[in-house]
């Protein structure tokens, strides 16, 4: 819902805070306006459980018009004409983050392309395992990974286009060795513990 509200850009938001995450009208050293950033309070209330949004102090926060979220009255530009992205998505701790999605490019219930992205604010580089099915019972490397491994070095942003047809997604958190590889998480090599989230951004639809 936050997020819906964060793409509307309306005009009485101040600032929104969801999952460890916050976004805000204005911009902010390092991250534009409309973006989501990593929120880490001294009191430790992150908002893993609930999602806050904060309006401005002006009359612009006494409009009484719908706010646009999923459910709520269309806007005047159809959404799905605009594309979207969806996150930020949480990838677990411990096991697997197992996603489903509607059919990329499925035809008549979605018919767009869409990409799977990642990007690395952590300070330091963290490995993931990433797979993909179609629900065909068999699940492939993601595109784009060496073997489904990535390695994501600190600032870097990946976005790779996902498969036609890809209805599921497998992310799983890997380490990173002395050599700078890849590998499943061992008692010497651990795999990142903090906070890491992906999204997922769907291309418009064409008429």
């Amino acid at each position: 819902m936050l997020d819906d509200i964060r793409r509307s850009r309306d005009a009485r938001v101040k600032y929104g805070i969801s999952n460890g995450q916050m976004f805000s009208s204005y911009a902010v050293s390092g991250y534009g306006a409309w973006t989501w950033r990593p929120y880490n309070p001294k009191n430790g209330d992150r908002h893993f459980t609930h999602g806050h949004l904060s309006v401005v102090g002006d009359a612009r926060a006494d409009g009484t018009q719908p706010w646009q979220t999923i459910g709520a009255n269309p806007a005047e530009e159809d959404d799905d004409d605009m594309g979207a992205s969806f996150g930020p998505i949480n990838i677990e701790r411990e096991g697997v983050t197992s996603l489903t999605i509607p059919p990329v490019q499925g035809g008549i219930a979605d018919p767009r392309p869409a990409w799977l992205n990642f990007c690395n604010d952590t300070g330091q580089d963290y490995g993931l395992r990433v797979w993909f099915t179609p629900g065909n019972e068999d699940y492939a490397p993601f595109p784009g990974t060496k073997n489904g491994q990535l390695l994501l070095r600190s600032g870097q942003r990946w976005g790779v286009e996902i498969p036609a047809g890809t209805s599921g997604l497998s992310i799983l958190r890997q380490a990173i060795d002395a050599d700078g590889n890849v590998v499943s998480p061992t008692a010497e090599f651990r795999a990142y513990g903090g906070h890491l989230t992906c999204a997922i951004e769907r291309g418009a639809v064409k008429h």
